[in-house]
């Protein structure tokens, strides 16, 4: 665990008549910035704690326990181009919210649709992949502090289609699907989020561990609904980059033009994350046919079937 404040422990110890509500204007004016929103960066494959675009604290554990409450309709993309330095703030050349059609805030989109973007073409990026990222934009709380911050979290490209190295977790899309399949929603269990250790950049691997509690359910269903929740997963309006091209949402002047609409959401393709030179398998197509009803067993015989560690 990591010296520094209380990453995770510290907002499970704060009283409750402490929690909450909105920061004092003395919390303000002495630099807590854009209103004390909280993130969870994967940057160097260790969790930090992100306040105002600056890490306030790490913990260096590799597996995390949290509820997903929300997620932004659709993965986003994000394209840097010559724009992004390591180290440095930049805002994306072209972004998409949807990763369908570049955000009407975009001063200069790089194509009306995403899938026919030629930063979309393999080779596009320096290092042979595609220069426009993929990217999950999740809003999550921890296991043991149910009622307390809500955390924005950005999962990256290969977290989400590419395979992973575990007998025991799967990826993002993988693991949905799983459940559902299984008739239990990703929103109503404790997820198990676990770096994937032999994966030379950040890459997360993703196991239900429980059924949330009838009153658990309730607080989580008002966490989604929470302001915090809905600023974490909106539309982005890029001012700048805060730490290696993950951003909150902030606010922007409207831009000059409003690209065209897709009539039709694009179907995602495959991606890899920054500087990574392998390419994550093509996402399959989700058959449209309708399926037989799945079963519904506990949540236990779903951890028999995936093991234990």
């Amino acid at each position: 665990m990591s010296k520094e404040i209380g990453m995770f422990e510290g907002a499970a110890n704060v009283p409750a008549h402490l929690k909450g509500g909105e920061l004092s204007e003395t919390a303000r004016a002495l630099g807590a910035a854009d209103g004390g929103l909280k993130r969870i960066s994967i940057k160097g494959s260790v969790f930090r704690m992100m306040v105002g675009g600056q890490q306030v604290a790490a913990n260096e554990d590799r597996a995390m326990k949290v509820v997903i409450v929300a997620s932004a309709p659709g993965y986003a993309r994000t394209y840097y181009g010559d724009s992004y330095k390591e180290g440095e703030k930049s805002a994306p050349a072209c972004w998409s919210d949807d990763g369908n059609a570049p955000s009407e805030h975009v001063e200069n989109p790089q194509s009306p649709i995403c899938a026919s973007c030629p930063q979309n073409i393999k080779g596009s990026a320096v290092n042979g992949g595609r220069a426009c990222k993929y990217s999950a934009r999740l809003a999550v709380v921890l296991e043991g502090d149910m009622n307390g911050d809500v955390y924005g979290l950005n999962i990256p490209a290969q977290s989400i289609f590419g395979d992973v190295d575990s007998e025991h977790h799967l990826s993002l899309q993988e693991y949905v699907r799983k459940l559902a399949g299984f008739g239990y929603d990703v929103v109503k269990v404790v997820t198990e989020m676990k770096f994937d250790t032999n994966s030379p950049v950040p890459k997360l691997m993703f196991r239900a561990v429980r059924a949330l509690t009838e009153d658990e359910w309730e607080t989580i269903q008002a966490r989604g609904e929470s302001k915090d929740a809905k600023v974490h997963t909106s539309e982005r309006k890029f001012t700048q980059s805060d730490d290696g091209g993950e951003s909150a949402p902030t606010p922007a002047k409207q831009t000059k033009s409003t690209p065209k609409r897709a009539s039709k959401a694009a179907e995602p393709a495959s991606d890899e994350v920054e500087d990574v030179d392998d390419e994550v398998e093509e996402p399959k197509k989700v058959s449209k046919k309708k399926e037989p009803e799945p079963e519904n067993p506990a949540i236990s015989d779903i951890l028999d079937e995936w093991g234990d560690e």
